[in-house]
């Protein structure tokens, strides 16, 4: 159909890239000319009359290929995904940040002191025949007075010949307390209760070496009153080529950074395992099935005191787990008596009372251990979004990180770590332990005691 003062465009030029169920209108402008509506049909005239005039080609461009209202983006898809980013970045990035600048503006230091208290030093050991010996040696030679240093090893019923070389090459030195396998956080209870009569608890595991200084500077803290937990900056060992060993590095070193500066600010939210003193008075006996290095440190700051990082309390503990299933049923295991200590000490997180603690609970492990929650929403909410090329690229990036962990956990299974596919391999192990952790709390599963590749249990020999 022409126009007054136009003319009709063909059909052939257009129609073929628009969907037929598209309805041509027109309308005619005050001045009587007929106008084409924005709205494209197989059928349609633009007019180059009054209006196209007036308007430049890439306008006229735009005004004859309006946006397909089908195309546009759902409200919902948008508003999902960037939430996701949104709290992806803050997890990884935003809260790093966050304790960095608190660190710096609102800093807390501690006031060392040289005093020497009495210190019992509790080594939890279970099946530990090829490492007790040497652990032994090196609690002995640290610089503290040996008048002042109390050892005991808390067998959890050992089966190898752990009790007998603490019994024959340490006995003048070392005191054994040897009970039945009811896990490492009843053998520690037990020796605080039964054995320990130092001033300060000293708690580490039988495969962690110290620095002689170590002890030393974990006790040098406890000359501030505020201080009721100090734990030591960990170097974790590489002994073993593999994606596992080396993403575990990566990822303490991320995890040092925050505790070092949640530390200089306020307090940690737990500590190492194999490295951490306390008060004896503050010392709280605990359920089997809770971690003790956290909800201890929580239950100290919970009467009062703060939880800190010492750094120049080195220790080193070598590898625990060197295969992808031995890492997902370690994390999934913290992961899952974190969980249950949170819900032990759900009274105390009370973010009027306790704002900044709260914050870090959120922050630091609950929003974390829902990372994968919030891959999984953000993948389907890119997935509702490929009609524009940027979410298709993001799309793109999703499928190829992914892609390369799968990769990394194929060739990790044959012995192959290539330095590449580390970080998107273990990224998605860690993530995918708190999914392994979460179904064996809905299973009502509450493990007290466990294996590790060097605790394997064996006949029981002399």
């Amino acid at each position: 159909m022409a126009t007054p003062r136009g003319r009709s465009w063909p059909e052939s030029r257009c129609s073929t890239s628009r969907p037929s169920s598209w309805v041509a209108r027109s309308t005619r402008s005050p001045s009587g000319s007929a106008r084409s509506m924005p709205y494209i049909s197989p059928r349609w005239t633009i007019s180059e009359g009054a209006v196209g005039e007036r308007l430049g080609p890439r306008a006229r461009i735009a005004l004859a290929f309006p946006r397909d209202p089908t195309l546009t983006p759902s409200p919902m898809a948008l508003a999902v995904f960037w939430s996701m980013v949104g709290l992806l970045v803050y997890v990884y990035a935003g809260y790093p940040c966050l304790v960095f600048v608190l660190a710096r503006l609102r800093p807390r230091p501690v006031r060392k002191g040289p005093e020497l208290p009495t210190v019992s030093f509790i080594i939890a050991a279970y099946n530990e025949e090829a490492s007790i010996a040497a652990k032994l040696q090196n609690t002995l030679a640290l610089d503290y007075p040996p008048e002042k240093l109390e050892i005991i090893v808390a067998s959890d019923g050992s089966t190898d010949r752990t009790d007998a070389i603490v019994r024959e090459k340490f006995g003048d030195r070392v005191t054994l307390l040897a009970a039945g396998r009811q896990g490492k956080t009843i053998a520690q209870n037990r020796a605080v209760a039964e054995v320990a009569t130092g001033e300060i608890i000293v708690f580490s595991d039988a495969t962690t070496v110290y620095r002689p200084p170590s002890l030393r500077a974990l006790v040098a803290n406890f000359a501030d009153p505020e201080v009721g937990l100090v734990t030591g900056s960990v170097i974790h060992g590489q002994e073993v080529n593999a994606a596992v060993v080396k993403g575990r590095a990566a990822y303490w070193s991320y995890e040092s950074f925050l505790r070092r500066h949640e530390s200089r600010f306020h307090s940690i939210l737990g500590a190492a395992g194999c490295c951490h003193a306390l008060r004896r008075r503050l010392y709280t006996p605990l359920a089997p099935d809770l971690i003790g290095d956290v909800v201890q440190t929580v239950k100290v700051v919970q009467q009062g005191y703060r939880a800190v990082v010492e750094d120049d309390a080195v220790v080193y503990e070598p590898a625990e787990s060197t295969t992808i299933r031995e890492e997902l049923e370690r994390r999934a295991r913290v992961i899952a008596r974190g969980l249950r200590g949170k819900w032990y000490l759900r009274d105390f997180f009370n973010p009027l009372r306790h704002p900044w603690f709260c914050l870090q609970v959120l922050s630091h492990r609950l929003l974390r251990w829902s990372v994968p929650l919030f891959l999984l929403m953000l993948f389907v909410a890119n997935a509702a979004l490929l009609d524009r090329p940027p979410f298709r690229a993001v799309f793109g990036a999703q499928l190829a990180f992914y892609g390369l962990a799968a990769l990394g956990w194929a060739l990790e299974r044959r012995q192959l770590s290539p330095p590449g596919l580390t970080v998107p391999f273990y990224f998605c192990v860690i993530n995918l332990a708190p999914l392994l952790a979460v179904r064996s709390l809905l299973r009502g599963e509450r493990k007290a005691t466990w294996e590790t590749a060097r605790t394997e249990p064996g006949p029981a020999r002399g």
